[in-house]
């Protein structure tokens, strides 16, 4: 991708956007989120029955005037989120635009909720090195784009599934994995099994590119995986190219039946589509924007 990954242009379309969380697990900061506590804010929740040792500044005097019984305003209490981004860091994500396209949305997710006043971390990691980040304030937002914007290629050969549980931090309220699902189904549910445990909102946003959803080679090939580098030769007919196809939408349907039997929500995201397009669009219609 030529130029600056993520513009001030593409942060300024974000508008007023903000996470909706699913997850009763707040942070213990204050931040714009309302939680199912009372609190201290403004907004009014609820009157109960005041009992010794509450506050006396919180008696609604107007209702013991009418009924002569005190009772207490209730607040809504307003709380941070804590809003977890994984990116999957395997060779494959680093073919046909598909990394730039998932540090486009990651950042995009970290200036939405750094906005929010909302608590934000990001991870992946290379053969080499761990990447973490974590920060609060909408202050922090172009020092999430220049972190995320630096890792500039996928240059993990384990499998995804095998090292993510790992790199995901405790207390999250929210969890973005921004994954191409490409591994096997059965390490998907390995996976899938623990995370529950970790968090109760989790959004996997599975990554697909034009070259992948209709291949146009054509003839005798010699195809090259990306993570491990083992070569093999193909004669690309047209049934060959409908048998991949046909493999290709089993493997999705399969990963998005594995992620509804444990609660996770899916949402497909292809790089035609373009960051804002599927922020705006596609992910505010899943629900987990408004």
């Amino acid at each position: 991708m030529g130029g600056e990954l993520f513009p001030d242009r593409l942060a300024k379309r974000l508008g007023a956007l903000s996470i909706v969380s699913r997850s009763g697990r707040l942070g213990h900061h204050k931040g714009t989120h309302r939680s199912r506590k009372t609190g201290s804010s403004l907004d009014f929740s609820d009157f109960r029955e005041y009992h010794p040792g509450d506050d006396l500044r919180h008696i609604d005097w107007n209702v013991y005037a009418r009924t002569d019984k005190p009772f207490i305003k209730q607040f809504l209490d307003e709380q941070e989120m804590r809003i977890h981004v994984l990116l999957d860091s395997t060779k494959s994500m680093g073919v046909d635009g598909k990394w730039d396209y998932a540090r486009q949305l990651a950042i995009a997710l970290g200036h939405i909720a750094l906005k929010s006043g909302d608590t934000v971390s990001f991870s992946t990691w290379s053969d080499e090195q761990d990447y973490f980040y974590r920060r609060k304030g909408s202050m922090h937002r172009a020092s999430l784009t220049k972190f995320v914007t630096s890792i500039d290629s996928p240059g993990s050969t384990d499998n995804f599934t095998d090292r993510a549980l790992r790199h995901i931090p405790k207390a999250v309220t929210v969890l973005f994995i921004i994954t191409d699902g490409l591994e096997e189904t059965a390490k998907w549910e390995h996976f899938f099994r623990r995370l529950p445990g970790i968090c109760g909102d989790i959004r996997i946003l599975t990554i697909h590119s034009q070259p992948e959803e209709a291949p146009t080679y054509e003839g005798d090939v010699r195809l090259i995986d990306s993570e491990s580098g083992a070569g093999v030769e193909v004669t690309m007919t047209r049934r060959a190219v409908q048998d991949y196809l046909a493999t290709k939408v089993t493997h999705e349907a399969q990963l998005t039946a594995l992620a509804g039997k444990f609660g996770i929500h899916l949402v497909r995201a292809e790089v035609a589509d373009g960051v804002m397009e599927t922020m705006t669009k596609k992910i505010r219609h899943a629900g987990w924007l408004r």
